[in-house]
């Protein structure tokens, strides 16, 4: 039971969250995570995005009979590369989907629009040939084989900010932001034509990691980055404060650490508001009304690994697996919500590469949706390797989608503990989303949504009127206890023990 005063208090507080969201939905773009450098000349023209890729494919060959001579070209530290600026990996790619009906066939939705998964596939893509292109090797010729073949680590905050059609051509845009030794952050940004103008439609940061080609296991150094000007020491700095945020939230995983005191009592009242009270067991369950248990929201897939699955380096292309899970997870939220409305994707985050998939193996794809707050969903995807000899699981990826439908969503409502984890798990992301994004500023997350979009459902807050009414409730409540008889004969107490032997 909610109290008139909290009440009162949380209907402020998301009084307050919408007045900073609308403040904030002025200028959408503001968050400088999202921002590339400005060319100092007049940008490339635009080529077209497969003879892009062409281009960079023709050169990457892994192992083979070029062992040898890879290993001969491979640079023995970054010293000896030269550095590079964040203007020398600037590349421009054009995808002529409104110009040309062969590719824009392959880019339509069967629910109108333009599919997302397909060009996620085509920004793995691009983030690769961007780091190709920051590479300036002095031991290999500029047009022949490259010493370092390129994968996908990790990919984070993918923001869509516009619906994508597939009437209008896109243009890919990024370059390098930060660099390790062996490691490099790539922002891209799509854009699409409208009016006859490059409006920005899609924004993400990758995180790529370059190998040896001679092998493709020891990791290859990579060139230096030197930032001269204020707005490319900023969006280094921003990389540099990306690293440092997935390593806090590797640390802070609820793999490793226990929920915080707030977690713990949100999801201590959700499992309070689905107990039955009159029952007096903690093992009888109801389900409050407009929700449905995380248990039914779950669908999974399959996928045999194919040759024409496989990448540069004989490995599943990550982008695939990507673009099965985004599939997976938009029809199990549509699934879920039951609307006739179709779901939007607004955001995309936590795509972890744990584990190459080889050609042959068994991809197992499991979606569930584990977050809910008005008309979001919050779905988490995985793809899982069948282990032939123990017959066991090992995970290989991991993703969180953000959806937005028009009209309020069914809450989801965990009933174990591992459901309850995946659930906070799910509306950190949500939240961490929301500040990325710049629908938060820094700081408010928690302020703004601490007890009504971080964890209070709507269903557990009860009102009254008036004192009067309080009164009553608490009346009623008497009612049912002399009902039940306050002192309990031993032969009910016998029961309810036995009833509640499997609840704790």
């Amino acid at each position: 039971m909610v109290s008139m005063s909290k009440f009162a208090r949380l209907m402020n507080t998301s009084l307050r969250q919408k007045q900073v969201l609308k403040s904030v939905q002025h200028n959408p773009m503001n968050n400088t995570l999202r921002k590339l450098i400005t060319p100092s000349s007049n940008p490339p023209q635009a080529k077209v995005f497969t003879e892009v890729l062409e281009a960079i494919q023709k050169r990457v060959k892994v192992g083979g009979h070029n062992r040898e001579f890879l290993s001969s070209i491979l640079p023995p530290s970054q010293a000896s590369l030269p550095p590079r600026t964040m203007e020398d990996s600037l590349t421009h790619a054009l995808i002529p989907i409104g110009s040309n009906p062969d590719v824009r066939l392959k880019y339509t939705s069967h629910i109108g629009g333009a599919r997302l998964g397909r060009l996620i596939q085509d920004m793995d893509h691009f983030a690769a040939v961007v780091v190709y292109k920051h590479i300036l090797n002095p031991m290999q010729d500029p047009e022949g084989l490259s010493a370092h073949a390129v994968v996908t680590a990790r990919m984070d905050h993918l923001f869509i900010k516009e619906n994508i059609r597939n009437d209008a051509d896109i243009k890919l845009i990024g370059h390098v932001t930060w660099v390790g030794s062996s490691s490099a952050e790539v922002g891209v940004r799509m854009e699409q034509m409208e009016e006859g103008e490059w409006k920005r439609v899609c924004e993400a940061r990758f995180v790529m990691v370059a190998r040896d080609a001679a092998t493709g296991k020891k990791s290859a150094p990579l060139n230096p980055l030197v930032v001269e000007s204020k707005e490319e020491k900023k969006l280094y700095k921003l990389g540099e404060k990306n690293i440092e945020v997935r390593a806090k939230a590797d640390q802070d995983s609820l793999f490793k650490e226990p929920p915080s005191k707030i977690e713990n009592n949100l999801i201590h009242n959700m499992f309070l508001s689905t107990v039955d009270h009159k029952a007096r067991s903690f093992s009888a369950r109801v389900k409050p009304d407009n929700s449905a248990w995380m248990t039914e929201s779950k669908l999974k897939s399959i996928m045999v690994c194919e040759p024409e699955h496989k990448n540069d380096y004989n490995k599943i292309f990550g982008g695939l697996i990507m673009e099965k899970c985004l599939d997976l997870a938009f029809t199990n939220t549509w699934v879920y919500t039951g609307a006739a409305e179709v779901p939007v994707c607004t955001h995309i985050d936590d795509v972890i590469f744990l584990k190459a998939v080889e050609i042959g193996d068994l991809l197992y794809f499991h979606s569930q949706v584990v977050f809910t707050h008005e008309n979001n969903v919050q779905t988490r995807v995985s793809a899982e390797v069948l282990d032939r000899e123990t017959k066991r699981l090992k995970l290989t990826n991991v993703l969180q989608v953000t959806f937005k439908l028009p009209s309020t969503v069914p809450h989801i409502v965990p009933q174990s503990y591992h459901e309850a984890m995946a659930y906070l798990t799910g509306r950190r992301h949500f939240l961490i989303s929301l500040e990325n994004e710049g629908l938060l500023m820094k700081g408010e997350v928690e302020e703004q949504t601490m007890e009504v979009t971080k964890y209070t459902p709507l269903w557990t807050l009860k009102t009254f009127d008036d004192q009067q009414s309080m009164d009553d409730e608490r009346v009623c409540m008497l009612s049912e206890q002399e009902d039940q008889d306050m002192f309990m004969d031993p032969e009910m107490t016998k029961r309810i023990r036995a009833r509640e032997g499997g609840a704790m």
